[in-house]
């Protein structure tokens, strides 16, 4: 009898162990003050979260005070899971999972170095294809992209050589008829546009993008670089990510790219700037 109460005590044990968020040695610190080993975050921790002061936001963990190994970042419910990927030096490395909270996949992909590398695909909210892609060592689209409709049907695609716009860009209205083409000479550079009126089939003059200015600059950020007001600068974001990447002029961005990222710290966009005003979108 005491040998099967023995045993029963060791089985319980293990399944403690195994239960979610469960960790005896959670949240602590080493001897420098470093977080260290397995975190759990929570609404009381993180108040801007809009969670509950109980509910769980991210959990993973840490090595030297960084992140390491799996993270799973919640919705507000602390249980619908948002984000599951890998850090490595805290950064992103390695494959990603992102999802609605409806539990349908919203993105999957791979980070390297903190950039996309290989397939990416994103969804929308119904689950059909939004968007495929491939990146190359660099972190650049590179071969054919293609982003689709809530319908399924094709919406955009172009084609990345050598890391220019390469061939024709053309768009799709959602019935499958086509509403813009774009051509594009050896050099990347737009060579002729059109813009197709569905009722009539017939191409139309292509407006040009509204003026608009680069963020303004307030104590930027330089990793121990000095800013310069009147010339080229790396200017990083509160997460030590890139922010602004250029040249300046009266402290402010004249000729470069701003990188936009999501909440969750994903480049979602990076932005051209000429002269000091917007140009284009360019490669992510």
């Amino acid at each position: 009898m005491r040998l099967f109460f023995s045993f029963f005590q060791l089985f319980l044990l293990i399944v403690c162990l195994n239960l979610p968020h469960f960790n005896f040695a959670q949240n602590k610190r080493d001897a420098a003050g470093k977080r260290t080993g397995k975190w759990v975050f929570t609404g009381a921790d993180v108040p801007n979260s809009g969670a509950d002061s109980k509910a769980i936001v991210e959990e993973g963990y840490y090595l030297n005070g960084r992140k390491e190994g799996e993270w799973i970042k919640y919705y507000n419910d602390g249980k619908t899971t948002k984000l599951k990927g890998v850090y490595v030096n805290n950064r992103p490395q390695g494959d990603y999972r992102r999802f609605y909270q409806s539990e349908i996949l919203k993105e999957k992909g791979s980070f390297s170095r903190s950039k996309y590398k290989g397939d990416l695909e994103r969804y929308h909210a119904n689950g059909k294809l939004a968007y495929k892609g491939t990146y190359n060592n660099s972190g650049e689209e590179t071969g054919l992209v293609q982003y689709y409709h809530e319908n399924g049907n094709l919406a955009l695609e172009y084609t990345i050589k050598n890391g220019q716009l390469s061939g024709n860009l053309v768009r799709y209205n959602p019935n499958g008829t086509v509403k813009e083409k774009l051509f594009f000479d050896e050099n990347g550079k737009i060579s002729k546009s059109e813009v197709f009126v569905e009722a009539q089939n017939t191409p139309t003059v292509v407006k040009k993008p509204t003026n608009i200015l680069p963020p303004q600059v307030t104590n930027p950020k330089t990793k121990g670089i000095r800013f310069s007001p009147n010339g080229y600068n790396k200017i990083y974001n509160t997460n030590e990510e890139i922010w602004m990447d250029g040249e300046f002029k009266n402290g402010q961005l004249w000729d470069g790219k701003v990188f936009d990222y999501d909440k969750d710290g994903i480049l979602i966009k990076v932005r051209i700037f000429k002269q000091g005003k917007y140009h284009s979108d360019g490669q992510l």
